[in-house]
């Protein structure tokens, strides 16, 4: 009996891969249309404070200039950067029980003033900086729940839906990061403001009820 030629060994079949191979190759740029680009470039212009942070320049001299081209994304709304100044900053503390906690960039944004859906107040400024923390034990720390005092006598407290959710709990030999936003009810330009203070609490558990070093309030000052 004559042995049937296995189907790959066909002409018929070869013909067939040639065919879905050069359709595998046009049908997905005939998928690729205007509309796709534009929402990708949409989606790219809307960033959030924190990734306008991340994106800024860290010279060692400060930027600022107008910006009106660009917008962020903060309290679940869009705003429209009229001018930013970014810092490189070099403040660390490793006194509290050998946990390292660092910033290495502040923010300053200028926008048209906006009203907070949280308390109704009305704000024009924006500050971002950026945490490093590093625990030699486990810790809870709380950066983001940290209060602002500016050189121009403003006092903010950390606004908990635009800042990173990186701290709380960190377990020993973790190291986590994040950007911290406060909003301010002024902002004429942000490079009048020359100095930020930062307040914000830490702790550890113990039974020891002499442990007076348990809990610690870190307060410190940047000059910009």
């Amino acid at each position: 009996m004559k042995q049937k030629k296995k189907f790959y060994k066909r002409w018929w079949f070869w013909v067939i891969v040639a065919v879905a191979v050069v359709l595998m190759a046009v049908i997905p740029q005939m998928g690729n249309s205007d509309s796709g680009s534009s929402a990708t470039t949409a989606s790219s212009a809307k960033p959030s404070a924190q990734k306008v942070a991340k994106g800024s320049s860290t010279k060692k001299e400060s930027k600022s200039s107008s910006t009106s081209d660009k917008t962020i994304d903060f309290d679940n709304a869009k705003h429209k950067v009229l001018a930013s100044a970014t810092y490189p900053v070099q403040w660390s503390d490793a006194s509290w029980v050998g946990t390292q906690v660092k910033v290495d960039k502040a923010l300053l944004i200028k926008v048209p003033p906006f009203k907070d859906d949280g308390d109704g107040k009305t704000y024009q400024g924006i500050v971002v900086m950026h945490f490093s923390i590093t625990a030699a034990r486990d810790i809870s720390i709380y950066p983001s729940q940290g209060t602002l005092i500016t050189s121009d006598g403003q006092q903010a407290t950390a606004d908990s839906f635009d800042s990173d959710n990186f701290d709380g709990d960190i377990a020993k030999g973790v190291t986590k990061d994040g950007y911290v936003a406060w909003e301010l009810p002024r902002m004429d330009d942000p490079k009048s403001i020359k100095t930020l203070r930062v307040k914000f609490d830490a702790n550890y558990d113990t039974d020891d009820m002499d442990d007076d070093n348990s809990s610690k309030t870190y307060d410190f000052t940047v000059n910009l």
